[in-house]
């Protein structure tokens, strides 16, 4: 049986403003390089105070996953886990941009 996934809504929207004002501005995303079809895609979010990475699975088999503190804490209460990292991942890379319906149905 599913979880029913919590989103609070100004809070999913804090995090698109700053994944859009911060993170695709200011930071360089870098996607893992890999040769195996469906394998999970791994993308770095560099330039912040610290490096993160962001895990997704093409097939949606789990929640994508960042290694930032947010994620594991505060995101996880109120945004389903979907950091600022995450949202950014997920607004650039066109082939996971639909897993942001997760955040906006």
């Amino acid at each position: 049986m599913a979880t029913a996934v919590t989103v609070e809504i100004k809070a999913r929207d804090q995090r698109f403003l700053r994944a859009a004002g911060d993170v695709l501005k200011r930071y360089r995303l870098k996607r893992c390089e890999t040769t195996i079809p469906d394998e999970p895609v791994c993308v770095e979010v560099i330039g912040g105070d610290e490096d993160y990475v962001v895990t997704v699975s093409p097939q949606w088999a789990w929640p994508p996953a960042c290694t930032c503190p947010d994620a594991r804490r505060l995101a996880r209460k109120q945004n389903a886990g979907y950091c600022k990292h995450i949202i950014a991942v997920l607004l650039k890379e066109k082939d996971l941009q639909h897993q942001l319906l997760e955040l906006l149905l």
